[in-house]
């Protein structure tokens, strides 16, 4: 059926999954990939923080330098969740 551990190379490693039909598969992955780290939460925009970066979007899809600055400060938020 499935190949067992010992033939698959040093960084990977296999893990059993539930599919959203409540099958049992077993999948590849890399043993470099932190699987146990958290999930970084995800922003939570307020209506007007969205507001003002649709308008920014619509103007301009790239906002970048002082203006990107700007409006991260004007917004309270990091230029990162800007871009």
């Amino acid at each position: 059926k499935s190949k067992s551990s010992s033939a698959d190379p040093d960084y990977c490693r296999r893990i059993l999954v539930r599919d959203a039909k409540g099958t049992i598969r077993e999948i590849v992955l890399p043993k470099g990939l932190d699987l146990d780290r958290p999930k970084r939460t995800r922003t939570s925009f307020t209506a007007e923080q969205l507001y003002r970066l649709e308008m920014e979007f619509q103007r301009c899809q790239y906002v970048v330098g002082r203006e990107r600055t700007e409006l991260a400060r004007q917004l309270n938020l990091s230029e990162t969740q800007v871009r």
